[in-house]
């Protein structure tokens, strides 16, 4: 009696969550009529259930006397018994066939899991376990296939997987990474038997179609075990954190700048005294306090992430501007280091106020105010460092701005026709950049004018001899259209200059021959002719000679009277 009233009670809660289930699906205002239909009906079919269920112990053992110990009581209490027994297997038989066609009317694999999933407690009962058994056999198949595929993104490691890919990506860290894609597996393997257990009953392990299954989940769990990959990580750390403290001098890890020798030639550079490691520590304890390993984290590693956490926006400052200083110096000839000395000094004495000495080493400064990780003055020195570097690179890059500026017009100044206007275009932009760097503020100009102007010079140079070439070579050609005698070595010179040269347009100058009392005379004369001939020769030259020099002291007010004579020299 004991265990019919238990499977009765079993049955009655199992109808009630069906019934509750199918109200609310139908009462959910979908469109669809078959969908509404199925609803009705299944809502119908188990309201039906449920009365039969409750009204079946009154009707079979409600008109017999269960206390009657007679052979007369102990037979109708076996006919009701089987009347009792008889009603249930038509109501099991009923939920079987509903259980079936709804399992049959499922889209997918995720449907069947949901329908077992509410349905799950009536699996005990042999008719109901047989009429889903061939669905039971179809998950079976579909959750070993997940895990399958679990096995084998386990095999292939987190290193080489997507998921590592993106967390790189996100800023994860790797160990938080390696642990949180762990951490799904898991999510994934137990949510699978879960499944199982919804499937086949809560001892599922035990049948015959789930032992396979579960050894398999059992042994991936266990290689899921993000605890031991964690505490093998803190052990790490720890071995590495006291084999650096025995090490290394804890005095000099305190100071934000150290100098190390670099390169082939063992060159002495400033270098930030803060490894990337640390950086690395505290975003994976980060990340570790949201997997939930709060409580498991070693203090000694915490107040190491703490410390360095509180280092990292001055070092991450002091690395950018190292670099923007070491990349500035590069781009500086040795020609152009005199007109940014200011700058150069300023950021010396700056890194040298780190090791608390003296730029020029002259004078010592205490110890004790050497700038250090925990000093109080370290965000203002860090700060003035970066602010000095930046101002160092924007004169930097004025100045190779104004560079190529020049530059371009001493190419303008060498390819541009031969004249006066081209050449004074070009030699009023090389003033106007000169001029742009001394309103700027650019110390010792004049050094790199002197640069500036003897590179104009060669250019000039050549052009002027190229053009008193062309200058020969017209008056050459004018002698062979008037047929002069000229000899033939003579000419094939002419004729090779000609084909590099252009021709100078030269005024032609009539001359009269006069005979006046048996005299020859010429008007103008000949040494008249020639004098004109020279002038023009002479302002020809005088296109380059007359050409002004560039300066560095148009817009110095108080300059000397000397200077100003140089300059026009």
């Amino acid at each position: 009696m004991g265990e019919e009233e238990e499977s009765t009670l079993t049955t009655r809660g199992m109808l009630n969550q069906s019934s509750n289930s199918s109200n609310n699906r139908s009462g959910s205002g979908s469109g669809n009529d078959n969908d509404n239909a199925s609803s009705q009906n299944e809502v119908g079919v188990t309201s039906s259930a449920l009365k039969e269920v409750e009204d079946a112990p009154m009707i079979a053992f409600g008109r017999i006397n269960v206390l009657d110990l007679s052979d007369q009581g102990k037979v109708a209490f076996d006919l009701a018994l089987e009347n009792y027994e008889r009603k249930i297997d038509a109501i099991e038989e009923r939920l079987a066939k509903l259980l079936r066609d709804k399992l049959t009317a499922c889209q997918d694999a995720e449907d069947m899991f949901r329908v077992f999933a509410r349905f799950n407690p009536l699996l005990t009962r042999t008719r109901v376990h047989n009429a889903v058994k061939e669905f039971q056999i179809q998950l079976i198949s579909t959750v070993g296939n997940a895990i399958s595929k679990l096995q084998s993104k386990f095999t292939h490691k987190y290193e080489y997987s997507p998921a590592s890919n993106i967390s790189r990506v996100r800023g994860i860290p790797p160990v938080s990474g390696k642990i949180l894609w762990a951490k799904q597996i898991e999510r994934q393997v137990q949510t699978l038997m879960k499944r199982m257990g919804d499937v086949l009953g809560p001892n599922w392990g035990q049948h015959l179609e789930g032992r396979q299954l579960r050894r398999s989940g059992d042994e991936l769990l266990s290689k899921l075990d993000a605890k031991s990959f964690f505490r093998s990580w803190v052990t790490e750390w720890e071995r590495d954190m006291s084999s650096e403290a025995t090490t290394t001098n804890a005095r000099l890890s305190s100071y934000p700048i150290v100098i190390v020798r670099e390169g082939i030639n063992g060159a002495l550079i400033a270098k930030v005294n803060f490894d990337e490691k640390y950086e690395l520590l505290f975003r994976e304890i980060r990340y570790l306090k949201w997997l939930g390993f709060e409580r498991d984290i070693p203090r000694t590693l915490t107040l190491t992430s703490e410390e360095n956490l509180a280092r990292y926006p001055h070092a991450m400052a002091l690395k950018g501007a190292l670099r923007s200083y070491t990349v500035a110096r590069e781009l500086i000839p040795p020609e152009l280091e005199r007109l940014v000395m200011p700058q150069l000094k300023s950021i010396r004495e700056s890194i040298a106020e780190a090791f608390g000495v003296s730029i020029d080493g002259s004078s010592r400064i205490s110890s004790s105010r050497r700038v250090r990780w925990d000093g109080k003055e370290i965000a203002e020195w860090v700060a003035g460092l970066t602010e000095l570097v930046n101002r160092f690179e924007e004169r930097v890059e004025i100045l190779l701005q104004a560079c190529d500026k020049i530059d371009t017009q001493l190419k303008v100044l060498d390819e541009v026709e031969y004249g006066r206007d081209g050449f004074m275009g070009a030699v009023g932009n090389i003033q106007k950049a000169m001029d742009e760097l001394s309103l700027a503020g650019y110390t010792d100009l004049k050094t790199w004018v002197h640069v500036v102007d003897d590179k104009m010079g060669i250019v000039l140079r050549n052009r002027l001899e190229n053009a008193l070439h062309a200058w020969v070579a017209t008056f050459n050609m004018e002698k062979q259209e008037e047929g002069n005698d000229i000899d033939a070595d003579e000419e094939k010179k002419t004729e090779e200059s000609t084909q590099q040269l252009q021709f100078v347009k030269i005024s032609t100058i009539m001359v009269e021959i006069l005979l006046r009392n048996q005299e020859i005379s010429t008007s103008p004369s000949l040494p008249m002719v020639r004098s004109v001939f020279l002038n023009e020769l002479h302002d020809y030259i005088s296109i380059v000679c007359s050409l002004p020099r560039p300066t560095s002291d148009r817009f110095e007010v108080f300059d000397s009277v000397d200077n100003e004579s140089r300059n026009k020299g």
